[in-house]
């Protein structure tokens, strides 16, 4: 055991080392996963920005790519973890027997669990962060208020991962796993005011986009990198700290079943 996880209070050094693994893992294929987890949003945000912005001068009074940056940001925060997630936390669980050897060393479902979950909010935190320098490099974050993003960017790392780590653990094959990013987490991208308001959109639309967890990390995003604030911004971060209440817990029992089998 070395000194560092000797220096760790006993209860925690099993989500330590978990999160040390994953880390260690990362940094063997970062390069890859760089271009896949930030090149999207980034071709998004020129292409769109620079493209459409020139025939859509305005979106909700600033200009459109003012508008659309900070909600591609979340994206990529939500884009990070989900991805890596769903597909590592399956082949981990099914292909490699990574949970199953940890659960030997032995470790609790409860400390992998964390463990991971620690792992993505710090990678939602370093693909964000990225993604907030190049924003502010095209002249797109208006207000100090930016340097607090990091605090939205780890809630949507945890956030996301929970669901991605209990579709993982739920799916017989890779498969599957689409089924999630098509049905669930591409509407999000797509009708979470990400690129237009949904002021305008028929109330019932309205009311189901307004649940949804991307929505909430949009609007938080948005309003610090532009420095537009309102009241209801406390409510969006209330509905994103009860997400992550809710669905931190979601994937313990089906791993726990999992690895019981």
């Amino acid at each position: 055991m070395s000194a560092f996880t000797q220096a760790i209070p006993r209860w925690s050094q099993g989500t330590v080392m978990v999160f040390r693994r994953d880390f260690l893992a990362w940094v063997k294929y970062y390069k890859s996963s760089v271009i896949l987890n930030f090149g999207e949003p980034l071709t998004n945000l020129l292409a769109l920005g620079f493209g459409l912005g020139t025939y859509v001068a305005t979106m909700a009074g600033v200009p459109f790519i003012d508008f659309i940056g900070p909600g591609l940001l979340a994206v990529t925060a939500m884009n990070a973890v989900t991805f890596d997630m769903a597909f590592e936390g399956y082949d981990r669980l099914n292909e490699n027997g990574i949970y199953q050897s940890m659960i030997t060393a032995p470790l609790t479902v409860g400390q992998i669990v964390a463990g991971e979950y620690i792992w993505e909010g710090l990678r939602s935190l370093l693909y964000g962060v990225v993604f907030v320098v190049v924003l502010a490099a095209l002249g797109l974050v208006k207000s100090w208020w930016a340097l607090l993003l990091p605090l939205p960017l780890v809630v949507t790392g945890v956030l996301f991962a929970a669901p991605a780590l209990w579709v993982a653990c739920r799916a017989k094959n890779h498969e599957q796993l689409f089924y999630y990013f098509t049905l669930v987490i591409t509407p999000m991208y797509l009708f979470s005011g990400v690129f237009f308001p949904i002021t305008h959109l028929p109330p019932l639309v309205r009311d189901a986009i307004a649940i949804t967890p991307l929505f909430h990390a949009v609007n938080i995003m948005r309003a610090m990198v532009l420095g537009h604030f309102y009241r209801g911004l406390w409510w969006d971060a209330l509905w994103m700290l009860g997400y992550v209440a809710i669905l931190g817990f979601l994937p313990v029992r089906s791993l726990a079943r999992r690895l019981a089998d």
